[in-house]
């Protein structure tokens, strides 16, 4: 009968062994199926920017040049009397292409140059200078300086005017603009209709 006993009760514990196994594997094999589901699961849609962010705006665009207003204030002619039809120059300033200052008349250019001065009222940094004339082939070169009689310090290079010529200029400072004219046609004038200096801010 004791060995009945003893045999019973090895069975049931056996039985709970089986049984604590199945409910183990179970649970084993639920926690890997969630894991795999939570991998192969979409990830999340990326989160909107907060409202309160900043919103980045572009960088100020650089200020262009501008035309600078102009004055005649005269000529320039260290080689000859100190003038050079200096009432005209004004009309090289004026807006009209009509209207020009020319220089005087030589049968031979024997100065290093003669120059039509115009002042911008203040210091300014030249980067452009375009003259309009209707006598192309004069020879010019922009100078610049801080004191209507000079001296006047060479800013561009020396070049042949057609009837609209650039001159560029390394953002030069100065208050009066020189057209200085280094060499004419023989037997002729030079002419100048108009001038703009494009000026920095």
């Amino acid at each position: 009968m004791s060995d009945l006993s003893d045999a019973r009760r090895f069975a049931a514990g056996a039985a709970l062994a089986l049984l604590l196994l199945a409910l183990g594997g179970a649970v084993v094999l639920g926690l890997r199926r969630d894991d795999s589901a939570a991998s192969l699961a979409p990830s999340p849609p990326p989160a909107a920017p907060s409202a309160t962010e900043p919103e980045s705006k572009p960088a100020p665009a650089a200020p262009r040049p501008r035309f600078a207003a102009l004055t005649g204030a005269g000529a320039y002619d260290p080689e000859g009397d100190g003038h050079e039809r200096d009432e005209e120059a004004p009309l090289a300033v004026d807006g009209n292409q009509s209207t020009i200052w020319r220089t005087e008349r030589y049968s031979r250019f024997f100065k290093t140059g003669v120059g039509l001065v115009l002042d911008a009222g203040r210091r300014v940094r030249v980067t452009q200078v375009v003259v309009d004339t209707p006598t192309p082939g004069i020879r010019a070169e922009i100078r610049l300086g801080s004191s209507r009689e000079g001296p006047f310090a060479r800013v561009s290079a020396s070049k042949t005017l057609t009837a609209r010529t650039v001159f560029p200029v390394a953002k030069r400072a100065g208050r009066y603009v020189v057209v200085w004219i280094t060499s004419l046609p023989p037997g002729s004038a030079g002419e100048v209709a108009e001038v703009r200096v494009r000026a920095a801010a």
